[in-house]
């Protein structure tokens, strides 16, 4: 890009020599040497008129006048006055060169003929001051064009010389030395000029090479705004050019022309006052402006002492990345509705402008059945869900609500509205999530529950808004799930308990206030106990004792569990040590503990410590043991098997997928739930299902304990179909450590209901018999 007129460039001549490497010289250096040339010719030609060869100074004088038109019009080219350019300006050359070698000659001839015409002394003076003159002074005139300078040494020395031999004179040897070493100076002369003159030139392209070669827009201009210089990447990123610089003022182009090109035009003031403060204080700014086009262009303004700099850059790739990577910090990927972050920016702006605007509703959602799905069918499929239960929420939303997913299967909704509008509104949501989805081939049935907080009663804050609508759902979960529940203070006040618990819990681990309870578990076919069941209890300070259905499931959550696990077993082992060896250890294991690495290394530590028989412990897991990474669970279980451990596969039957779980991990014994067995009296559907798995498990060689079992009748019912232990109150409740073990000693004392610790069991005492002093009837 060239400059402007109010700052034009010097005018300077490029030509290339055969090869088009060399460049020639600039337009000032060609007007002196031009003006050096007509005194010298002025001279020899008044010298020729006073002379005898009038004929010969006129036709000097023509070639003289040929040659300066020829100077002149090449010095015009270069000042722009002749308006000839590109192809011209060569031929100009070339002319130029000949006229050139043309003068020098004639020069040589005009001295020749002044010497051989044995002219006066002065006239032969006079054409030795013009010849050597114009030799000596040609390396300034052809400055980058070193063989125009040997030609014209070529022209005019040998004919000078040969004059000279033909008048003979005293000065004639000094002349001749003085002819050849001046020839010499001028060749050795051009040669070096010719070189610096290249190496300037080739500074001045590498620099210019430099700048086109920046792969960003670069343009220089001074205070007044006025473009000075910039390279080829500017006028194609902003199309200013020399020609439209020198039309009007940068600001003036921004808001005209290059306004039109952007997206929006009113943008294009930005880049002005930015301009205006980069030259008023010396500071320097950016901008990022997106072209009609689409592309995104960072204009870079940086100060300099007389003006400015502008950087344009295309960044639209890295925009896009940076607009990408923020919908990702505010969108869910899996869903496409907003995240955590932006739901928790909204809900604060909500909060913000409650006072002012209506109130407004967090309704939070959790899917009731979506980790079974997810972890049976994998997690492609889930996310499949995912997708199906956002597009429900979204047509069930107003266009003023807002719909998130805060993760996992948890989503999250800010409606504006009444209580009582909430309300309705919860309710169609749980109706939504409790009809079937269909996936490819598969028909779920999930189901959702739902806890609403209504601001600004339920929460001044955002934080108290989402911990009060979390409180509401986990009532809703508590009330059977497939509900709703609106937040109240008792809710909050049982949220203050489940965290006063677990404080409590987890330093009345570490003080032994637990306990370790066990209920027997009879053989039926061999009338005897055959195992105990380790249960946890926990007698609290000041609260007594606190029912395991409180604290566990608080313990999983909180993941106190593991420790408590671990205390547990240890605990367990140490009690059961002193039982007699035919009975064995039931212990549970939480789906936590084996998220664990080290559960298998704990349970070898514990038997080493204890010496406790690892064939004698049964280790009781839940479908949901398998359901996190069943791959490294299973792994586990084997090589807890391989100890001799054996493997009890408790409540089954109440899972998502019990048959799937017990065809991969085979264990030794599967427990079936009470819900069985309370109705089975009554139940058809309930007996039915007894018996189709104890058909089952007998084919697999797995043995069936019926728990939850408390009448007679029950105990006939299963004995007639094949179970194979049982266990309930008609046996015995969980009992201490002591008392348990008094039974185990004694099994007699199942029988004798009125003598020991025992519930009275005449009825049942009356079916059985002793069979003999060994084995002892269960009555």
């Amino acid at each position: 890009m060239s400059r402007s007129k109010d700052h034009p460039p010097p005018a300077r001549l490029e030509t290339r020599a055969p090869g088009g490497k060399e460049a020639s010289a600039a337009s000032p250096r060609v007007k002196r040497t031009f003006f050096f040339d007509v005194v010298i010719a002025l001279a020899l030609g008044g010298a020729l008129l006073t002379g005898d060869f009038s004929l010969l100074a006129n036709i000097a004088a023509l070639a003289l006048i040929a040659a300066a038109a020829i100077k002149v019009g090449v010095v015009q080219i270069l000042n722009g006055k002749s308006g000839r350019a590109g192809e011209s300006v060569q031929a100009w050359e070339k002319a130029y060169g000949v006229a050139s070698v043309g003068m020098a000659a004639a020069i040589g001839f005009l001295s020749c003929a002044t010497f051989i015409a044995k002219t006066p002394a002065s006239i032969a003076i006079a054409a030795t001051i013009g010849a050597i003159g114009h030799l000596a002074l040609s390396p300034m005139r052809e400055a980058g064009r070193p063989r125009l300078v040997y030609l014209q040494a070529g022209c005019a020395v040998p004919l000078f010389i040969l004059g000279l031999c033909f008048r003979w004179e005293f000065y004639t040897p000094v002349a001749i030395a003085a002819a050849l070493g001046v020839a010499f100076a001028v060749i050795q002369g051009a040669k070096r000029l010719n070189r610096k003159t290249i190496e300037g030139l080739g500074t001045e392209r590498k620099l210019a090479a430099a700048m086109d070669g920046v792969i960003q827009g670069l343009a220089m201009f001074d205070s007044a705004s006025i473009f000075i210089e910039g390279n080829r990447r500017f006028d194609e990123l902003t199309g200013l050019t020399a020609a439209t610089a020198a039309q009007a003022p940068l600001d003036e182009w921004f808001v005209g022309k290059f306004a039109r090109r952007l997206e929006d035009p009113a943008e294009a003031q930005r880049l002005v006052e930015i301009g205006k403060l980069v030259v008023g204080r010396r500071l320097g700014g950016s901008v990022v402006l997106r072209h009609a086009d689409g592309r995104f262009l960072e204009f870079t303004f940086r100060p300099m002492p007389e003006g400015f700099s502008l950087l344009v850059d295309d960044v639209t790739l890295r925009r896009e990345t940076e607009i990408r990577f923020e919908r990702m910090a505010r969108n869910d990927d899996v869903t496409g509705l907003s995240n955590r972050v932006h739901f928790r920016e909204r809900l604060e702006g909500a909060v913000a402008n409650c006072r002012e605007s209506k109130p407004f509703a967090v309704v939070v959602i959790d899917l009731d059945r979506f980790k079974q799905v997810n972890d049976s069918l994998g997690h492609p499929f889930g996310d499949k869900l995912l997708k199906k239960v956002a597009e429900r929420l979204q047509k069930l939303a107003s266009s003023e609500d807002f719909v998130a997913r805060l993760g996992g299967d948890e989503f999250v909704l800010l409606r504006v509205g009444e209580r009582e509008d909430a309300g309705v509104f919860a309710s169609r949501i749980v109706e939504e999530l409790g009809k079937p989805f269909h996936i490819d081939s598969e028909k779920l049935m999930i189901g959702g529950s739902v806890g609403v907080a209504m601001a600004p009663q339920d929460g001044a804050q955002s934080d108290e808004l989402l911990k009060s609508a979390d409180m509401a759902l986990y009532a809703a979960k508590d009330a059977g799930r497939g509900t709703f529940r609106f937040f109240d203070t008792a809710m909050a006040e049982k949220a203050r308990r489940r965290q006063q618990i677990e404080a409590d819990l987890r330093a009345g681990i570490g003080r032994n206030e637990l306990e370790v309870w066990y209920q027997p578990i009879v053989s039926i076919g061999k009338r005897r106990i055959c195992c105990c069941e380790a249960l946890v209890r926990w007698r609290h300070p000041t609260q007594g004792m606190i029912s395991p259905a409180e604290f566990i499931p608080m313990a999983e959550e909180s993941g106190l569990v593991a420790p408590l696990g671990e205390w547990v077993l240890r605990q367990a082992c140490i009690d059961a040590k002193s039982w007699p060896r035919e009975v064995g250890l039931a212990v549970n294991f939480s789906a936590v503990q084996f998220v664990r690495a080290d559960v298998v290394e704990m349970v070898k530590r514990i038997l080493r410590e204890t010496r406790f028989p690892a064939a004698r412990l049964e280790m009781e897991i839940t479908e949901s043991v398998l359901m996190n990474d069943a791959d490294s669970v299973l792994a586990a279980i084997d090589e807890l098997r391989d100890l001799g451990i054996r493997v009890a596969l408790d409540d089954f039957g109440t899972g998502y997928s019990s048959l799937s779980y017990l065809s991969r991990f085979r264990p030794n014994k599967v427990k079936i739930d009470q819900a069985f067995v309370r109705d089975m009296a009554k139940n058809n559907a309930a007996l039915a299902i007894i018996k189709a798995v104890k058909a089952m498990v007998y084919e697999l060689g797995v043995d069936m304990l019926v728990e939850g079992v408390e009448t007679l009748e029950q105990l006939d019912i299963l004995r007639e179909n094949g179970a194979d232990e049982a266990q309930g109150y008609l046996f015995s409740k969980p009992r201490p450590a002591r008392e348990i073990a008094q039974i185990v000693a004694d099994p007699a004392q199942l029988v004798r209901g009125r003598k020991l610790i025992l519930p009275p069991c005449a009825p049942w005492m009356k079916r059985y018999e002793r069979v003999s002093p060994s084995v002892v009837s269960l009555h």
